[in-house]
């Protein structure tokens, strides 16, 4: 062809030049869609595994929680929050390189007790009353009823001024909230103590959310999730060994040696689902995980048909489609806000003088 003869007839030194061009040219391009197909192959793995530990662990405990096994729900919480302690305090020793924050919120314990004590009593409060919830209401419906919690969270961050109010997000809530109405309302087997709790649980979750960004932001505090993990599970015990002592009864004791194993699997899981969060935040950007997120709610909702034969009836498909709508145009929204304020953090910064800069940079 053409070009193999302008090719060949090149001199060795140009030859060589054109080589090395065209290598350096098509390099990058293989290595980039390797680096790619390993982010989308991570991905895959740590959102598969989330997904699974998720629905699993939610499943896992309505079926520890029946009247044949272990139906006592502060028992069941306190014990998962005993062997989180304990396997926190063990990897933190083993493998202090996952917990970066480790060591400042040692040197400032004080002050980290202080600010995270209240919040571990939230956790407790928010545990037991969802795990209650369980011996009465079917895991699809406490599902639906969770996916009201962006919605919960938006007004209490507003309450507090975390959040700027707005008409565009008021709507998108709207269509969240409207999708969850309509999942309450089409319950078969509707339960109002259930209910009760499930509401009371996600009230003091996400209070114990917006209240934590709160105040650890307030008190200049960035501790990395493992970290928050390993100190909120023995401020969550300490309330919650108390409740114990004093309503265990002699059943409870039987039931607990005769499910010992299970319930140390059940707590493990636990514990291992709050190191892949901590994971799935760390490695995988904001839309892959809204993404993992909408597909857990499915699976959970499916497993839960699935598995215990949870009734699910045509008004609660549709509000939960809605729901999930809502859902991903919330976290939109939220991605866009994020974005809008890296961008004018960048703006500021480069508008600041390299002088004021250079020193910033030296005071620090």
């Amino acid at each position: 062809s053409p070009l193999s003869i302008c090719v060949a007839s090149l001199k060795p030194s140009v030859l060589t030049h054109v080589t090395i061009r065209y290598s350096n040219y098509y390099t990058p391009s293989v290595e980039m869609a390797t680096a790619q197909l390993k982010m989308v192959v991570e991905g895959a793995v740590i959102g598969g595994a989330y997904i699974c530990f998720s629905a699993g662990l939610i499943s896992f405990n309505k079926y520890m929680l029946q009247d044949s096994r272990f139906p006592h729900a502060l028992q069941l919480t306190t014990f998962h929050m005993m062997v989180s302690t304990i396997y926190s305090i063990c990897l933190a020793s083993m493998v202090p390189s996952i917990y970066p924050t480790m060591s400042t919120a040692w040197e400032k314990k004080g002050t980290t007790l202080k600010y995270i004590a209240p919040l571990g009593l939230m956790f407790a409060c928010a545990l037991f009353t969802s795990n209650s919830a369980y011996r009465y209401c079917s895991v699809a419906f406490l599902q639906f009823c969770k996916e009201a919690n962006v919605a919960l969270t938006f007004f209490l961050a507003c309450a507090i001024g975390m959040q700027a109010f707005s008409w565009k997000k008021l709507a998108v809530l709207f269509v969240v909230m409207f999708g969850c109405s309509l999942c309450a309302g089409g319950e078969i087997n509707f339960v109002v103590v259930g209910f009760m709790l499930q509401v009371f649980s996600q009230v003091a979750e996400c209070s114990k959310n917006v209240l934590g960004e709160f105040v650890m932001s307030g008190a200049g505090m960035k501790l990395d999730p493992l970290t928050f993990v390993a100190w909120q599970a023995p401020c969550s015990l300490a309330p919650l060994l108390l409740a114990t002592v004093f309503t265990s009864s002699a059943q409870t004791f039987v039931d607990f040696k005769a499910n010992l194993p299970l319930l140390a699997a059940n707590a493990t899981w636990a514990f291992m689902l709050n190191v892949l969060i901590a994971l799935t935040l760390k490695r995988l950007s904001a839309v892959a995980f809204v993404i993992i997120g909408i597909t857990k709610d499915i699976v959970i909702v499916l497993a839960s048909a699935a598995i215990f034969g949870d009734p699910v009836s045509n008004q609660q498909k549709v509000g939960f489609m809605v729901t999930l709508v809502g859902v991903a145009f919330w976290a939109n929204l939220k991605m866009q806000e994020q974005a809008e304020n890296a961008a004018a953090k960048a703006s500021d910064d480069e508008k600041q003088p390299l002088l004021a800069k250079e020193c910033k940079k030296e005071s620090a």
